[in-house]
């Protein structure tokens, strides 16, 4: 009985749990290099004049462009678009 109790706690509850802090983690992570990526779009712009470009991180298209003093990355990691301004 006491095994059963143990099997249930840890697929009812812990699993659940550490699923949603796997995709919480990933979802950091994703604004993290969409932050790397505004800060790379920042240099090219000083650097060369682009006002725009791509970078691509295990198969998500980071999208970035220079508007007005701002550099906005737009990406999409789970089918949900989400989007990140950085002023400079």
């Amino acid at each position: 009985m006491l095994a059963l109790a143990i099997i249930m706690v840890t697929f009812g509850t812990l699993l659940p749990f550490a699923s949603t802090m796997t995709v919480n983690l990933q979802l950091k992570k994703a604004a993290m290099v969409a932050a790397e990526t505004a800060y790379q779009g920042a240099i090219t712009f000083s650097a060369y004049g682009l006002t725009e470009g791509t970078r691509q991180v295990k198969d998500v298209d980071y999208d970035w462009v220079i508007d007005e003093q701002s550099v906005c990355v737009s990406y999409t990691p789970f089918g949900e678009e989400l989007s990140k301004c950085v002023d400079f």
